[in-house]
């Protein structure tokens, strides 16, 4: 029973650090700003490792990793798209990114909350995922005019 709720959990890491990281995947070719883009990217291996992490532990407990839907996929692609098309300014892009993280937090918080059952491993890296969110939107604050 507790695999199964670790399980959960972590499927609920691994989607929102895919999203994340597809959302930076998405907004990267609107934004011109080097020191931007740079922090983007430091954002997405976070990401990437955090979910990475993830997986590794649910197929550890003899679970697959639940991927990010394809419609969810494609709204966030069109999403970053209709919202780049008319501003592209990197102010507005963080603006956007800092919303994400904050969706992110609150997602994550209510997962936690949730689960207190959950390893402490578990909640560790569930834990990790929303100080990485923080810590976004703290960089990100510095793009804000």
């Amino acid at each position: 029973m507790a695999e199964n709720v670790d399980i959960a959990v972590l499927n609920s890491v691994y989607r929102n650090a895919k999203t994340g990281s597809q959302s930076i995947v998405d907004l990267l070719p609107s934004a011109s700003d080097s020191s931007f883009i740079a922090d983007l990217e430091t954002q997405r291996r976070e990401y990437d490792s955090i979910g990475g992490e993830a997986a590794a532990r649910i197929v550890g407990l003899g679970g697959h990793p639940e991927p990010v839907g394809e419609m969810k996929k494609l709204g966030m692609k069109m999403g970053v798209t209709m919202n780049t098309m008319m501003n592209d300014e990197t102010e507005h892009l963080a603006e956007l990114m800092i919303k994400g993280s904050n969706m992110g937090i609150i997602q994550m918080t209510k997962v936690v909350n949730g689960h207190q059952n959950a390893s402490p491993e578990t909640l560790g890296l569930a834990q990790k995922l929303i100080t990485c969110e923080h810590d976004n939107i703290q960089r990100l604050k510095a793009y804000l005019k």
